[in-house]
């Protein structure tokens, strides 16, 4: 089975979203959650400490560092102890992560953004790199 025929068979996020459920928000820069802010920590270093099943980065102008990352991360959820998987966007300037029980939902999710993200960059990006995918835009990513 090719990569395309993959790709077309897969559901948009939005639709799995309606039969499993809207991702909820757990970390945010910027705006409130689904979570009580006391509990952020916990989350954050969960998450961080996750398993990391689909990645894309860029990197930033001394090529050591990420400017940016979008990850899917399996993770025990602080609260329940249970597994959950996260969406976790981070740049320099702001960073978000929405979770799920549905892996398939996360997923989805996961190369909208990062599709998203390549052809709308949030951070500064040389121009050759824009506009032509995920493959010319990340330094790494598992978006074709």
């Amino acid at each position: 089975m090719s990569v395309a025929t993959v790709e077309a068979a897969m559901k948009p996020w939005w639709e799995l979203a309606r039969q499993y459920g809207e991702p909820r928000t757990v970390l945010h820069s910027a705006s409130r959650t689904s979570v009580p802010r006391e509990q952020h920590e916990a989350y954050a270093f969960n998450i961080a400490g996750g398993k990391v099943l689909r990645e894309s980065g860029v990197r930033d102008g001394s090529g050591q560092s990420w400017a940016l990352t979008i990850r899917v991360v399996e993770y025990i959820e602080p609260v329940t102890l249970t597994v959950r998987y996260a969406l976790d966007f981070w740049s320099l300037a702001k960073w978000r992560t929405a979770d799920h029980d549905t892996l398939a939902v996360i997923e989805a999710l996961y190369d909208s953004v990062v599709r998203a993200e390549a052809q709308n960059p949030t951070i500064s990006a040389p121009a050759e790199r824009v506009g032509r995918g995920p493959a010319a835009y990340y330094d790494v990513t598992d978006v074709v």
